[in-house]
């Protein structure tokens, strides 16, 4: 009987123990929760940055009619007139044209070399040297459109020259007439700028082009002995050697001023490259004085085509004059020097053939 208190006791204890452990276990949720005033702004992160509005802010309003941000109108216009692109002393945008006139004597370093073959003869090696050629006129026409604001231009040129020569050779058997020519074309189509490199160096004026070229060089030689004596002798009375390059590649150039202290005069000079990819035809030709079954004179020829690639430069230095009265007009005269390689070389046997010329060069320029 005296357990029975001590086990009341004992419940009734556990009981008042476990009471306040499950109320804390269960507590309510609070009845009010924070709310957020409506259009509060966000905190910004990056406060430095360009933050566009939102457009819509939301999904549930209406788009405005006026759109929230636009792009800044541009500076200006392209292809207008720009006081610093393009300033009264350099040639104004527009139409224009320039006119070369060179004075040269060019030369051929002539060593075509091959073998021909005539009937019941044994192989003759055909070699004829260049006479000297005459000094003539190299005219080069151009034509094209500068662009405003700095943007540069476009021309197209012609250059071609003739001439020929006469002397006399010793032969086989006596003194042979020598007679050679030379002919040459070359068109150029061209970009050409003053944006970039302009400023390096401060005293100097530089326009850069560059663009595509086509060539067409030939030349020949013919020496001919007095029939009689080549009867009498090697019984060859002719022979002949000619060369024919044309090709396409391209090319550049740069051109320097300097402007002097006197208004108006200036050194000027100009340095030209190329480098052309084509075809070289080179024909050797020889007849004899004996005549043939159907009675006309038996010869030989022997023809070569192969390709090569012909690099070619041209440098002039000298001055200009442009007048006050007449800003749209430039003169200039000085010194040029042109030379082409391999513009005769077969890479498949010895016949090699270089071609150079120098001379007094004479430039007109005109804008419109």
């Amino acid at each position: 009987m005296a357990r029975m208190p001590r086990l009341v006791l004992v419940i009734a204890a556990l009981g008042g123990i476990a009471h306040p452990l499950c109320g804390f276990g269960q507590m309510p949720k609070p009845s009010t929760t924070a709310s957020v005033p409506t259009g509060a702004a966000e905190a910004d992160v990056l406060p430095s940055l360009p933050r566009p509005p939102d457009a819509p802010a939301s999904l549930f309003q209406e788009r405005s009619a006026t759109p929230p941000y636009s792009c800044d109108p541009l500076p200006g216009p392209y292809f207008e007139l720009d006081p610093l692109l393009d300033p009264p002393c350099l040639p104004q945008p527009g139409w224009f044209t320039n006119f070369d006139l060179g004075i040269i004597g060019p030369h051929v370093k002539n060593r075509l070399t091959d073998t021909v073959l005539i009937d019941g003869r044994p192989p003759d090696i055909i070699h004829v040297p260049d006479a000297d050629l005459e000094w003539t006129a190299a005219p080069r026409i151009e034509a094209g459109y500068r662009l405003p604001s700095g943007f540069g231009e476009f021309a197209f040129s012609y250059r071609f020259f003739a001439t020929d020569g006469s002397g006399v050779v010793q032969g086989p058997d006596a003194l042979a007439t020598l007679k050679s020519r030379l002919s040459v074309n070359v068109f150029d189509l061209d970009y050409a700028s003053r944006e970039f490199f302009a400023h390096q160096w401060p005293y100097v004026e530089m326009k850069w082009r560059f663009g595509l070229r086509w060539a067409d060089v030939f030349f020949d030689s013919r020496a001919d002995e007095p029939f009689a004596a080549a009867a009498a002798g090697s019984d060859i009375f002719e022979t002949r050697t000619g060369n024919n390059f044309w090709g396409v590649g391209p090319h550049m150039r740069v051109d320097l001023l300097h402007r002097l202290a006197r208004p108006g005069l200036a050194l000027v000079g100009s340095v030209d490259g190329a480098t052309l990819l084509g075809r070289i035809r080179q024909n050797f030709f020889e007849e004899s004085t004996t005549p043939g079954a159907n009675g006309q004179l038996l010869s030989g020829n022997t023809r070569e085509s192969v390709s090569q690639d012909v690099p070619a430069i041209n440098a002039f230095i000298g001055l200009s004059w442009q007048p006050s009265s007449c800003p749209s007009a430039c003169i200039s005269a000085g010194y040029q020097y042109e030379y082409w390689w391999n513009v005769g070389r077969n890479s498949s046997t010895i016949s090699r053939a270089e071609l150079s010329d120098q001379g007094v060069l004479f430039r007109a320029k005109l804008n419109w």
